[in-house]
């Protein structure tokens, strides 16, 4: 398998993770999790997101947490945002970088945005001139990509135009999301090698939630397809609220861990990273997903036990 040297990891547990969120997370506290993140190194956060608080109550404090971060030079901070009125609080809020969503599937977009996917492009095209005014880059993700759980597969053509259109907007990178956790390796590869050839110059993101146990090996053979960037959520927290059966997202410290026993270099330090996991499993109060804050990395060592040791002094 040909692996990259080095793939850069976005951090989008303070937004896709504590959007779904019942109990309002203190400002101070999303605040303080960017911060933690930002000190183990992350390379990109997507910090929050500009939606209207009667569609997502739990950001409403978009513009006081970009405020409120610690900035590190070399992170992008970015934001998700949904139309253009969106773009430009979050431009006013100094992201570096906006993030867009729609859906491949018909019917989850109606179900995520009230609106058809022909509606949601007219949405984002009145985006593109307000980020390139700013001088800001814009991601453009296209969820359901790899399944929808009303559906079934998307057509592969439809994805193809979704991303052309969001391509000709001047859009520099397209995000794939497999939203519900349907995707699977074969499946993955024939998809983007199928894609990136017809869009040279476009940076390629996976967004994928471990539903089903499969991120991480998807994630592998879209590295070996030549993508590297991913998103991932501290702890695994996250989920799409109107994806039926969607769990969290990749957790953040399992993928860095992964990516690091393979050699591969993302800039993060996995200690700083699962002590953000911890402190998160404290903010939410239950236990998450993640992996690695439990067992320990793979190179973790145990002392011998002592009849063991008597035993092997004797050999």
């Amino acid at each position: 398998m040909s692996m990259p040297e080095r793939v850069a990891i976005c951090e989008v547990g303070t937004r896709d993770g504590f959007q779904i969120e019942p109990e309002f997370i203190a400002t101070e506290t999303k605040i303080d999790m960017v911060n933690r993140l930002t000190a183990a190194g992350l390379p990109r956060i997507e910090v929050t997101s500009f939606v209207h608080p009667k569609a997502v109550p739990q950001m409403r404090d978009a513009a006081e947490v970009m405020a409120g971060i610690e900035r590190r030079p070399g992170t992008v901070y970015a934001a998700l945002i949904p139309n253009e009125k969106g773009a430009m609080r979050a431009i006013e809020a100094g992201v570096d970088k906006l993030h867009t969503v729609l859906s491949a599937s018909e019917s989850h977009n109606l179900a995520n945005v009230n609106m058809t996917v022909a509606e949601s492009l007219d949405k984002l095209a009145a985006v593109a001139p307000v980020a390139r005014d700013a001088g800001i880059p814009v991601q453009g993700g296209i969820s359901t990509a790899f399944g929808c759980p009303f559906e079934g597969r998307i057509p592969l053509e439809k994805i193809e135009a979704i991303a052309a259109r969001l391509v000709d907007l001047g859009f520099q990178g397209i995000s794939l999301a497999d939203t519900t956790g349907m995707a699977n390796p074969a499946q993955v590869q024939r998809i983007l090698e199928y894609l990136i050839p017809k869009f040279p110059g476009i940076e390629w993101n996976l967004h994928t939630h471990n539903t089903r146990g499969m991120a991480i090996p998807n994630i592998l053979v879209a590295m070996s397809c030549g993508v590297q960037s991913f998103d991932s959520s501290v702890a695994g927290l996250g989920g799409c609220p109107f994806a039926p059966g969607a769990t969290g997202n990749v957790c953040t410290e399992d993928l860095v861990h992964c990516l690091h026993a393979m050699d591969v270099e993302t800039g993060i330090d996995l200690d700083e990273l699962v002590a953000a996991a911890q402190r998160l499993e404290e903010v939410i109060g239950r236990p998450l997903p993640g992996q690695v804050m439990k067992a320990g990395p793979w190179d973790r060592r145990y002392a011998v036990p002592h009849a063991v040791e008597e035993r092997l002094a004797a050999l």
